[in-house]
């Protein structure tokens, strides 16, 4: 039987080009180690690249491979030293996703201000036309950061979705992981003596102890998995061919084709982290039910825009006198 040659990964591709063009010489190995992926498939990827170039792809047209034993070099492709710009929408997510690290993060990762100053200088964005919506980070948050940061064990009260009332929880913690719109802790439950993942936004009373952490932190830590349960909010959005990426970061009950949009249903117990993830998909997501979420998102979006006319940024749409 014929083995099948790997289909070319364009993105990869892409990326090879600029890497190589810094790294000349750089060997094979290297490179498949960096791209998380095989030899034969870079080598393979490679040949491809052989073949690609400028329009018209004549003669000093395109790209020029070259393989040496287990050394990689490229020539002819300066066009690609560089990555390719994001678009508007890309940019402005890119921005935003910093500026909600910054507000958790900012004051221990000095670089990270600094890579936003320069997102704001390169998109030509105000400082400050651009902010998070959200409160300042809970302390829950930063205690537990802390806390891990310290050794030590930290307590709270909680209330889990099978729980018939709150009971005092005492957890070493070993990581806090934004998802979906929620802040949720990694660590080992002393009362139940096994390793357990808590939301955060229902723990109440957090504070760390003098108590030193003694479980072994796990090489691995899987992602908290959202389980729809009984009084969850049942949603029904109707999505643009441009806003399908939303079904990428929600749990869909069915999804129906009508026209051009798709329409999906879904439950969430967030609607807040819903009603942004919908303003994010800039207008290509509508909720069509529940009416209380639709008002969510188009109070959030006119928020938005009080805060831009503030700054300045945008007009107010009325006429000049």
């Amino acid at each position: 039987m014929t083995r099948q040659r790997p289909q070319p990964d364009v993105v990869r591709m892409l990326t090879l080009i600029p890497w190589l063009l810094r790294r000349p010489g750089a060997s094979l190995a290297a490179t498949a180690a960096t791209f998380a992926t095989d030899e034969a498939t870079i080598r393979a990827e490679l040949e491809h690249l052989d073949f690609c170039g400028l329009p018209g792809l004549g003669g000093g047209a395109l790209f020029d491979v070259t393989i040496v034993g287990d050394d990689v070099s490229v020539r002819m492709a300066d066009e690609l030293r560089y990555p390719m710009r994001p678009t508007p929408h890309e940019a402005l997510r890119l921005l935003l996703i910093a500026t909600a690290a910054e507000r958790v993060a900012g004051s221990e990762v000095p670089a990270l201000r600094s890579a936003i100053a320069k997102l704001h200088a390169a998109l030509g964005v105000t400082p400050g036309a651009v902010t998070v919506l959200d409160a300042e980070p809970d302390s829950a948050v930063l205690t537990t950061r802390t806390a891990i940061a310290d050794g030590v064990r930290v307590r709270f009260s909680y209330r889990g979705r099978s729980d018939a009332a709150p009971a005092i929880r005492t957890v070493e913690p070993w990581a806090v992981e934004l998802s979906e719109g929620a802040w949720y802790l990694h660590g080992h439950d002393q009362g139940a003596g096994a390793a357990r993942v808590f939301r955060l936004d229902r723990a109440t009373e957090l504070v760390a102890t003098d108590e030193p952490c003694v479980a072994a932190v796990p090489e691995s830590l899987p992602r908290p998995v959202y389980e729809p349960s009984e009084g969850d909010l049942e949603v029904h959005l109707r999505l643009a061919p441009a806003a399908t990426w939303l079904l990428d970061a929600v749990l869909a009950d069915s999804t129906e084709q009508v026209g051009d949009a798709l329409h999906v249903r879904l439950r969430t117990g967030s609607p807040e982290w819903l009603a942004r993830l919908v303003l994010m998909t800039a207008g290509g997501a509508e909720v069509v039910d529940p009416p209380e979420l639709r008002e969510r998102v188009r109070s959030r979006a006119q928020d938005a825009l009080d805060r831009l006319r503030r700054s300045g940024d945008i007009g107010t749409g009325e006429p000049s006198p």
